[in-house]
């Protein structure tokens, strides 16, 4: 298994980078249950379970053919680790050749000063706020455009239908389809790009809707509905860091009170997901674009 943090590389031996020992918290995260017991009754009783976050935990060791080299490997090691709001990237590729990506925060890591300053042993503490690892077999997240739906039906060539005049039958534009792939609900981006007013999207699959009242933008703007963050954000094109398709750190205003109590924060459940996006003006853009991947709960 090779494991990289942000680029820094472990289990090297270009760099003389190893793991020594197993590493923890990439199994099933630990389970959150609401149970209980009834006052004079045997037994107990279960309520809803969910995943904890997740902690993860890596040992290892760096050696080097010098003094200098083994300073520099540690500077290295520890400059590849940020503080938030900068998220870790973890990337993992196993022995079966699939590869996986999460995003952590940095909780603790010990790399003392031996004696033998060549070799030196360390040990990360990581905490994942979202639990699921996500599939980066592909290499980047998939994608999907969520255009609004148009009711088929005749179509006249003028504004009133007289005899004579020529028509056609319009399919119309139904509802989006958006496959996950994975055997647990995962989390998309949504970005709408353009003018765009009091906008509406519904997991039909699931009957869950999020929606942003009183609201309408410019058609320079980017409206990014993050439903894993629980964030809406409100920029410019040239705000969007093209790698991840998400805002620059620090830009983008925080436009969520423009959604309202009933909007949900929706996810994609495993299999089929009929998407349906709407607005308030006709001269909004036409459609959204969905950026998600699949996920595990458990390498």
């Amino acid at each position: 298994m090779r494991i990289w943090l942000n680029d820094f590389e472990l289990n090297n031996p270009a760099k003389r980078v190893y793991m020594n020992e197993d590493i923890e918290g990439l199994d099933l995260p630990d389970i959150r249950t609401s149970r209980g017991q009834r006052a004079g009754q045997a037994g107990s009783y279960f309520g809803a379970q969910i995943f904890d976050a997740r902690y993860i935990t890596i040992q290892g060791s760096i050696f080097s053919g010098s003094v200098a080299e083994a300073l520099q490997r540690r500077k290295e090691i520890q400059a590849a680790l940020p503080l938030y709001p900068d998220r870790l990237t973890v990337r993992i590729l196993d022995d079966d050749g699939y590869a996986y990506i999460l995003y952590a925060q940095v909780m603790s890591f010990k790399m003392p000063i031996k004696r033998a300053r060549m070799k030196s042993l360390f040990k990360l503490e990581l905490e994942a706020a979202d639990p699921t690892i996500y599939d980066d077999t592909a290499g980047s997240a998939l994608s999907a455009p969520i255009n609004k739906a148009v009711p088929g039906g005749f179509v006249f060539n003028s504004t009133s239908p007289v005899f004579g005049w020529s028509f056609y039958f319009s399919a119309g534009q139904p509802n989006s389809s958006v496959d996950n792939s994975s055997n647990v609900a995962v989390n998309p981006v949504i970005k709408i790009t353009g003018a765009t007013t009091n906008p509406i999207l519904t997991n039909v699959t699931t009957g869950q809707v999020f929606q942003l009242d009183n609201y309408a933008t410019a058609s320079d703007s980017v409206t990014l509905i993050d439903m894993q963050q629980h964030t809406v954000k409100l920029g410019t094109a040239a705000d969007i860091d093209p790698e991840t398709g998400l805002f620059y750190e620090g830009r983008g205003g925080n436009v969520f009170g423009y959604a309202p109590l009933a909007s949900e924060f929706w996810s994609l459940v495993p299999g089929i997901n009929q998407i349906k996006f709407d607005s308030g003006s006709g001269a909004d853009v036409s459609s959204a674009l969905m950026v998600w991947r699949p996920g595990v709960m458990g390498i």
